[in-house]
């Protein structure tokens, strides 16, 4: 049994399954065989995913005159993408929550990786890569520190600080003392959730996107789109690939930093919209 079985089988409350996300991903990876009945029959499954994308659809960040009653009406009037979006946001967010004592600040983990969903669908599109993909993978990228923060607690979380890690990485940090990342250990739980191949590799390789094989212009969407989030939250760190693997994702999508920097202009546009997000939701 390797790190990442141990650490997951041992823990015994890991992170609840987003019950919707994976029937939601299986429906996206298909699109061109899916009816939008299909759709609007998953999301109403769930009353209460059906009553907060109504909530935020009609929300002043769209500005819709007419009121959107029905998740049908909000496809017709929103969009497939958007729709999906907001569905894979709301179903996600649950399990992003760390237990109180933790640590782990799970507002904003969630801010980050929905700002990185935002990021990583820019990134893709511009490159040729499906953007919804791109999307669910970011939305889901830090799933596995959850997991650790449950795990060890305070001392996990205390390295979120560069200070007091030293001058390695956070991954090697956690490689070094407990055998795995954050990565891996995300990608697993999105296995055992039965999500798509390739928004597993994207979870999986976003600090490595060149070992990620056919999935690596995903697995280096979600690596930019992260990087994006970060400079959002402490532009300080600029956007210079001064970190060996933007260096390689910018390699992988043949973008440029001043191509990052247009899409950061995009990014910093969603801003208004997380925020509402999360004022929704707490």
């Amino acid at each position: 049994m390797d790190k990442v079985e141990q650490l997951t089988a041992k823990f015994e409350t890991l992170p609840a399954s987003p019950a919707l996300l994976p029937r939601l991903a299986r429906l996206l990876d298909d699109i061109n065989n899916t009816d939008v009945y299909e759709i609007v029959d998953v999301v109403m499954y769930d009353s209460a995913l059906t009553a907060k994308l109504l909530q935020i659809a009609n929300s002043a960040y769209f500005g819709n005159h007419v009121p959107i009653a029905n998740v049908g009406e909000a496809i017709n009037l929103l969009g497939y993408d958007v729709v999906f979006m907001l569905a894979a946001a709301i179903s996600g967010q649950g399990c992003m929550r760390a237990a109180p004592g933790t640590g782990l600040d799970s507002v904003l983990l969630w801010k980050h990786s929905v700002i990185t969903a935002f990021g990583s669908q820019y990134v893709a599109r511009a490159c040729g890569v499906d953007g919804n993909v791109a999307f669910t993978a970011g939305l889901l990228h830090d799933l596995g520190k959850v997991v650790f923060a449950e795990t060890y607690g305070k001392s996990y979380a205390s390295m979120f600080d560069p200070t007091k890690r030293g001058n390695v990485s956070l991954t090697e940090w956690e490689n070094n003392h407990y055998g795995c990342n954050h990565a891996d250990v995300g990608a697993t739980l999105l296995e055992n959730w039965k999500l798509p191949e390739p928004i597993i590799a994207g979870v999986k390789y976003h600090h490595h996107p060149s070992d990620a094989g056919e999935s690596s212009p995903l697995a280096a969407s979600v690596c930019l789109g992260n990087a994006l989030a970060h400079f959002l939250e402490k532009p300080v760190f600029g956007l210079e690939p001064d970190k060996p693997e933007i260096e390689m994702a910018l390699v992988i999508v043949n973008l440029t930093t001043d191509d990052l920097k247009e899409q950061w202009d995009a990014i910093r546009a969603k801003w208004k919209f997380v925020q509402m997000l999360c004022d929704l939701w707490h």
